[in-house]
Parts: C-alpha cells; structure tokens; sequence
C-alpha cells in the first residue's frame, strides 16, 4: 500500500481557508502555447512528486536544488513536472515560492496537476499563487472547458525554424474517486480532445509525448513485457480508476511516442506496448515517501522525430 507522511499534520493549525472556489477559475482557449529551440533537437526534463511541504526545510530545499542542477547540468530546453508538487496546507506559498525558483532557471516549464496538489487547498488558491510570482517562464494554461475534464489540459509546440518540432499534450488524471485507493481517470471528453487533435496531427505530421500525474491502466501489464529501464518498487501500479480509451485512441492515431506519469513514487520503469512507451518519471522530492534515488527522466527527441528516454539520479549531477 502506498504511504505517505503523517508527520506534517501540525501545519493543519496554520491552513487558511480560502475564500475563491474553483468555480470562480476561467477556461481558456485551445491554441497551443509555444516556445523556440535553438536546433533541431529537444531535450524534455521530466521531474515528479516534489511533495514540497515546509519550504524551507532542507528536504524542499534540496528539491529546488536537485531540479536546477539537473536543468542546468544536462542543458534541457523545458522542464515538465507531473504532478503532486505539493502536499500541505501551505501549498499555495509553496506554489509560489516554487515557480519563482524554476522561473530562474530560465528556460520553458510547466506542470500537470497531481492527486495532493489539493490536498489542503483548492486549485484556485494555488494558480492564484502562480500569478503572484509573475512567471516569465512558465507554460501553463486551464484549457477549454471539457465535461469532468478538470484543469490543465493543454498543448505546447516546441518550434524550430517556424514549425512544429514536436508537441507536448498536458492532461490532467485529477485525484481520489472516493473509493478506498481509487484514483480520478480520464474523461471520455479528455480522451476525444486528444483524438481530435491527434487526427490533425496525422495529417501535419507532427509528432508528440503526453504527460500526466497518475498512470493508465496500460502500466499495469509492465510484467508482460521486457523493461527498458527502471524497476517496479511498489506492491503494484496504481493507476487511474478506468480505462476510458487513451491508450488506444494513442495507437490508432499513431503520433505519440510516449507516455509519462508520476505518482508511484518507488517505481521508474518504462516499457513499450504497441509502438507506445509507457514510462515512470524519477521521483525527484525528498519530502515524499519512500528511500529511492532523487533524479529526473530526460526526454529527447531528435531531427527525424525519434524519441529516446533515459533516468538520471541525484548522484550523476553536482548539487
């Protein structure tokens, strides 16, 4: 079963209560967000569950540091976190002391909602902190309005030489379902948003890799095939609730390498399934449970469209 810290409870006392409801967040519009490579290839950082939880406790400290160094150390052109950045009452502070921190860095981020982010506080407290610390940097939109589609589900186009290199799909897996262990899924509006853009994409030839906090079911049958990398260290996956046809709206649209979730924090294995790599980030928050290796999953992407993955740990950088 998975676990998570008790230990920060006493910050209960310190919790405000926010005034703003969600219903009060504004959708967007469906363009793509955009930002420029210098040549013809992409590296994407993936880190994930930073679980910042104090901010200026050593444990969040050393997260922002993990983060910068492996930004900096393996020249990345974006940074993508799935989710679970925070786990505390004091999340919109944190929320706001994190993206001053990335912003610095000084290269395109963005993020995915995780099942914790709104452990404490409502979406609208947290992205209201975003606003407050005025990012330069950060790619991140509400998106259109899809039923039970939650917040977050958006497209980035890394452009090279006034065209699409290659696209980011942003979704957001949301949180508990309310069920003992049964976590939020993909909506069948997510998964059609997907297909209809996935449909251009076909025809503009354009290829992409989607990111998300909580895995698909897919992961599941991580036995029945060879691992590229990584390993399973939990008891099993815990994945989204349903299967709601991703995976195989991916397949048959045929433009997406790759899947990349958080969430399981002991696991970091990828695997491929029909053409698809389905693939674990490195938990990069020593805030969060478990003893693994703190890194990042690095991303690239080459002139021909060919993605390739790799992990990279805390002791392969210089914090």
């Amino acid at each position: 079963m998975k676990k998570h810290f008790v230990w920060l409870l006493p910050l209960l006392a310190l919790s405000l209560v926010g005034c703003a409801s969600d219903a009060t967040i504004e959708y967007s519009d469906d363009l793509p967000l955009t930002f420029e490579l210098d040549s013809s290839h992409l590296r994407i950082l993936q880190v994930t569950d930073l679980h910042l939880t104090y901010g200026i406790d050593r444990n969040d400290q050393k997260t922002f540091e993990l983060i910068e160094a492996l930004a900096t150390q393996t020249s990345a052109d974006i940074i993508v976190i799935t989710g679970d950045l925070t786990m505390s009452p004091l999340a919109p502070s944190l929320y706001e002391s994190l993206t001053r921190r990335i912003d610095k860095i000084g290269i395109p981020w963005t993020f995915n909602f995780g099942n914790h982010d709104t452990d404490f506080n409502n979406y609208k407290r947290n992205l209201d902190a975003i606003e407050r610390a005025k990012p330069e940097n950060l790619l991140f939109k509400i998106g259109p309005k899809l039923v039970d589609g939650g917040f977050g589900n958006f497209i980035i186009d890394a452009m090279y030489q006034d065209e699409v290199f290659h696209r980011l799909y942003l979704l957001d897996s949301k949180t508990e379902n309310g069920a003992l262990m049964e976590y939020g899924w993909l909506s069948e509006a997510q998964v059609a948003w997907y297909a209809n853009h996935a449909t251009q994409d076909a025809i503009n030839d354009i290829n992409s890799t989607i990111y998300m906090h909580i895995p698909l079911l897919q992961f599941e049958e991580y036995t029945e095939y060879p691992l590229i990398d990584g390993q399973m260290g939990e008891d099993k996956v815990y994945p989204q609730g349903q299967d709601t046809g991703l995976f195989d709206a991916i397949v048959t649209h045929d433009v997406s390498s790759g899947v990349f979730v958080g969430h399981d924090h002991l696991s970091n294995f990828s695997f491929v399934k029909d053409g698809v790599l389905l693939a674990y980030g490195q938990t990069s928050g020593y805030n969060g449970y478990g003893i693994i290796d703190r890194g990042g999953r690095l991303i690239d992407v080459d002139q021909y469209g060919t993605m390739t993955s790799f992990l990279m740990v805390e002791a392969e950088v210089t914090l």
